[in-house]
């Protein structure tokens, strides 16, 4: 074949394929977020890329204060960051990383065991302080300094102590005392893994995930589960000292609701494409998955703050609680 017929076939040859890879280019949308939220957006991310095959949604779970902290102190990119304690965005990432915040969900905190568990059969709504503080009792709890899961839990037992009822009085220190190191994880999916592989007897978890594993699950009263915004001022009597950035002192943080909040930092590789994907886990099919995982959605999310919320959003959050 001459030099001219054999150009004449590859360049038509050469431009199929440009224009194959063009075709096939697809945009990655990071999602550093809490390890509680990994089912839910993980069903998001299926759903959304069945509709979007242009789109690929990659989730990477940890701890609240390690997802913000990838993107803070480590300078690592991501398109959305979602956390289980929507506090910690204005607290750690506004004004540096972000503007704005977009509180979309509340979750509750439960006690989990399982058929293994020590006194599983005795234990009830007025005497699970009592039993857990039994010798022999395996009891695992997440840092503070790394998952909300982890000061809520220490909130939780201080607001069960400040209630006055029957067998909390020393509680905090009682239950410190029954999580021994090994015992302590960095989230809640190590948390629950020890819970599951028998390693421990109790955990405090949230229930999307309690439930989301089929854990055995001992509801807590309301005045302490930090499920209703409604009672964040008697949550606020709780406090507990965390570590926000590495290498600071440590901050006194309050205790409030159980509230989910997302932000697509300033960095953002992909901010269009982040913010469609944020959209869609806003609406209503986010909050049929949300639903379905337990969570509780916000009749509507709101911002706080709300500067440099994307045109996209402004629909689906408002500016007020």
């Amino acid at each position: 074949m001459s030099p001219v017929s054999l150009r004449t076939c590859i360049l038509p040859a050469l431009a199929v394929v440009a224009f194959c890879a063009c075709k096939s280019r697809t945009t990655e949308v990071v999602v550093f977020h809490a390890s509680s939220l990994t089912a839910m957006l993980g069903d998001a991310a299926e759903a959304y890329q069945k509709k979007n095959p242009e789109v690929r949604i990659r989730i990477e779970p940890s701890g609240s204060q390690v997802a913000v902290r990838k993107v803070s102190e480590l300078g690592m990119r991501a398109d959305i960051v979602a956390v289980a304690d929507a506090a910690l965005i204005p607290k750690m990432m506004i004004p540096a990383h972000a503007t704005w915040n977009a509180v979309f969900a509340t979750n509750e905190v439960v006690l989990a065991h399982k058929d293994h568990s020590k006194w599983t059969e005795e234990i009830t709504g007025d005497n699970w302080p009592k039993v857990l503080s039994r010798q022999g009792v395996r009891l695992g709890r997440a840092d503070p300094d790394t998952a909300p899961i982890g000061y809520q839990t220490l909130m939780v037992w201080q607001l069960a102590e400040l209630s006055g009822a029957v067998g909390t009085q020393g509680l905090p220190a009682r239950l410190s005392a029954q999580c021994s190191k090994e015992h302590v994880t960095h989230d809640e999916a190590e948390l629950l893994a020890l819970l599951e592989s028998r390693a421990i007897d109790y955990a405090f978890l949230f229930r999307s995930t309690a439930e989301d594993h089929h854990l055995k699950i001992l509801a807590l009263p309301p005045e302490i589960n930090l499920s209703r915004p409604d009672l964040a001022s008697r949550y606020a009597r709780a406090e507990v000292e965390i570590r926000m950035k590495q290498g600071d002192g440590r901050r006194r943080v309050q205790g409030g609701p159980a509230s989910y909040g997302l932000v697509i930092p300033k960095q953002a590789p992909h901010p269009e494409a982040a913010a469609r994907f944020a959209a869609f886990l806003l609406g209503e099919e986010g909050r049929r998955l949300l639903v379905r995982r337990g969570f509780r959605p916000m009749d509507k999310p709101h911002c706080d703050p709300c500067a440099g919320l994307p045109s996209l959003l402004q629909s689906l959050v408002s500016s007020t609680p």
